[in-house]
């Protein structure tokens, strides 16, 4: 952890540094409130120790102006101070400090005391994680809910233009049977009646048919209904098969586990994804036989959203997205890899800390990696990144098939 320490006596200044720093923290060590002020802004610090007597700057106005300041997160704030007066610890309490430490001190005093500001800091951070995963299955709810009144809306249309071209496909059965019999006579009459025999009106009328015959091309557009309506059943099958994996993505009242399949869970999220893959990647699927996995299918459906999005945002023109799935020492691993431009190694260990992002200012929240994390925490699984800048990422996630959930 980052500690700043602002401590305008040389020798306790470095004596603070020494010890926290064999606690294993790293310190921002200033001379002075103000030059402590100065850094905090600079740099994103949870925990302050100060003394109280400083130049410039004492250690209560540096304790009021941070908490004055709107943060993102909890500062613990300690004051350091030779006076062992009730009044003054009342007074730095006011102010907004969390403990208070009269000097000298035992390094193995201010180490406990250190423990305990890291358990507030951490209470604070599950809250927010907490928070975080509400206001998701809030959303998610509501995605739930919004799938059910398309998928309605969508199938009723779909259902009656498909039995529609279902009837369609018989009719041109039907006329296709006619017109061979037109076809059929009209070649009988030919072979069995001399052509000068035929009173003119039906020989005008059979050079008709047969000029027509050759104008429409008819067997090109008997062809051509056929197809035309294969294509078209086709293609409300597919509606059918994306309003199905739309409802299956986010049904609303959905928290049991229950077993599923993940491939299946995955192929539903590509349909539910596609329109933001298929202009910039080639996706790449090879999935292995895998077990049935207790799990929140939903839950899931959204971690592989967010990292097929992110895979897809992260290829500036054209690239590939390969996902394996595979059976692996009774668990099962699902590996998302992208031929995009990468992640820089100081911000591996931060990609899944919320409200961390990489994009541009109004790209991007920071919480979707962080409720991916999450999300497979609860299933006591694993998701670990590998990225190389210029080169590309992959995310493994690996998952127990039948986790205490």
């Amino acid at each position: 952890m980052q500690i700043l320490v602002a401590e305008d006596d040389f020798v306790s200044r470095g004596f603070l540094k020494k010890i926290l720093e064999s606690f294993g923290h790293k310190c921002l060590v200033a001379e002075n409130g103000l030059e402590a002020w100065d850094l905090f802004q600079k740099n994103d610090t949870k925990f302050v120790i100060s003394d109280w007597m400083m130049p410039k700057m004492d250690g209560i106005t540096l304790c009021r102006k941070i908490r004055e300041k709107e943060l993102p997160h909890y500062v613990y704030f300690i004051i350091l101070t030779s006076q062992d007066r009730k009044e003054d610890t009342v007074a730095g309490l006011k102010a907004g400090a969390d403990d208070y430490i009269i000097k000298p001190f035992e390094p193995e005093e201010l180490k406990a005391r250190i423990h305990s500001g890291q358990r507030i800091i951490q209470l604070e951070e599950n809250y927010k994680n907490a928070h975080t995963q509400l206001l998701q299955s809030e959303k998610m709810a509501s995605i739930g809910q919004l799938a059910a009144g398309v998928a309605h809306e969508i199938n009723n249309p779909v259902g009656f233009v498909s039995s529609n071209l279902k009837t369609m496909s018989h009719y041109r059965d039907d006329i296709s049977t006619l017109i061979k019999q037109y076809r059929s006579l009209t070649s009988a009459l030919k072979k069995s009646i001399p052509t000068a025999k035929y009173p003119v009106a039906i020989s005008e009328q059979l050079d008709r048919i047969a000029n027509l015959e050759t104008e429409l091309d008819i067997d090109y557009v008997l062809n051509d209904i056929s197809d035309l309506v294969k294509e078209s059943r086709e293609g409300t099958d597919r509606i059918k098969k994306i309003v199905l994996d739309l409802k299956d993505f986010a049904h609303p009242g959905e928290d049991k586990p229950k077993f599923a399949d993940i491939n299946r869970n995955m192929e539903s999220t590509l349909n539910v994804v596609w329109n933001e893959l298929k202009y910039k990647a080639r996706v790449v699927k090879k999935y292995g036989d895998l077990p049935q996995v207790k799990c929140y299918p939903q839950q899931l459906n959204q971690v592989f959203v967010n990292l097929l999005v992110n895979a897809a945002q992260a290829i500036e023109k054209q690239g590939e997205i390969k996902i394996n799935t595979r059976a692996l020492d009774g668990k099962i691993e699902i590996s998302i890899m992208d031929t995009g431009s990468g992640i820089a190694k100081e911000h591996l260990s931060k990609i899944f800390d919320p409200f961390f992002t990489t994009k541009d200012v109004g790209k991007g929240t920071g919480l979707g990696l962080n409720v991916a994390y999450n999300i497979i925490q609860k299933h006591k699984g694993t998701i670990d990144v590998e990225s190389e800048v210029g080169k590309g990422t992959t995310f493994i996630i690996s998952l127990q098939t039948e986790p205490d959930i």
